[in-house]
């Protein structure tokens, strides 16, 4: 299979010997592992983060609108590169060796109790696409007819039941595409790690192609580029999907059921 595998990369036009040596194939599939593990914690945290600040900009509570939307449009605004300096530095002369005593507390902090490269980077992505994400989702809520919110609390229910069981649902399923633009998105800004010292996917990529008995930067930066393109397109179907979702078919059904119980509520805006 070596051999096979060899003399497939002896006919690509190109240098691409180091690539016949699966020493560095696992010196970057180590790279993707820790890129992958840094987006999911990031797009998770930002779709959890954003949702809550996209209702609290729509709260009826003045305090709270205030809140959401200096969170949104403070963070929006700011340079992903420059929250990327701000957590890591700044947490930096936070001192967190407390964490050290805990259970799992090591994981987010480095021997000198200062936060670690990952989790800064980690918490950079999320303050920066929660932001996003928030303003995503409002525009996906404000776009849902007045009619079905007001028939949900004409029958009594709050307005985060209103939100939670109506509109969210809604919005997630007419939000995907600009959802999963902003997660790919995401994915790709994790490039912007090693500025702060993390040996993501790039990084690694020019310690192999820097090398001077190498000298195949292109072949590399393909290879790198693929990496990204593959989760990156795999995200793309997920969003498919989830335009398809029953969780959100079921959304729209109940909305229907509430308005249809109320007719002078009606379905318009």
């Amino acid at each position: 299979m070596t051999g096979l595998w060899g003399a497939l990369l002896d006919h690509l036009p190109g240098n691409w010997v180091v690539f016949k040596e699966w020493v560095y194939w696992e010196f970057l599939f180590k790279a993707l592992w820790l890129v992958t593990r840094m987006a999911f914690i990031a797009i998770v945290l930002s779709i959890a983060v954003g949702t809550i600040m996209a209702v609290a900009r729509l709260a009826p509570v003045r305090g709270v609108r205030w809140a959401a939307t200096t969170y949104v449009e403070g963070f929006r605004a700011t340079p992903l590169l420059l929250l990327l300096f701000f957590v890591f530095f700044g947490g930096g002369r936070v001192d967190l060796g407390w964490l050290l005593d805990i259970p799992f507390g090591d994981n987010f902090v480095d021997d000198a109790g200062r936060i670690d490269r990952f989790w800064a980077a980690v918490v950079a992505l999320t303050l920066y696409n929660s932001a996003v994400v928030a303003a995503i989702m409002r525009a996906g809520i404000l776009s849902i007819s007045k009619g079905i919110i007001e028939a949900g609390r004409a029958l009594g229910l709050t307005y985060l039941q209103v939100m939670r069981g109506i509109a969210i649902p809604m919005a997630f399923r007419r939000m995907a595409p600009g959802l999963v633009s902003q997660l790919i998105t995401l994915f790709k800004d994790t490039s912007l790690a090693s500025i702060i010292g993390v040996f993501e996917l790039i990084r690694r990529g020019r310690l192999i192609y820097e090398n001077p008995a190498n000298g195949n930067a292109i072949e590399v930066l393909l290879v790198v580029g693929l990496m990204y393109f593959i989760p990156c397109y795999i995200l793309s179907l997920i969003a498919a999907r989830l335009e398809k979702g029953p969780e959100t078919r079921a959304a729209q059904d109940t909305a229907v059921a509430l308005v249809a119980k109320d007719p002078r509520l009606g379905l318009g805006a």
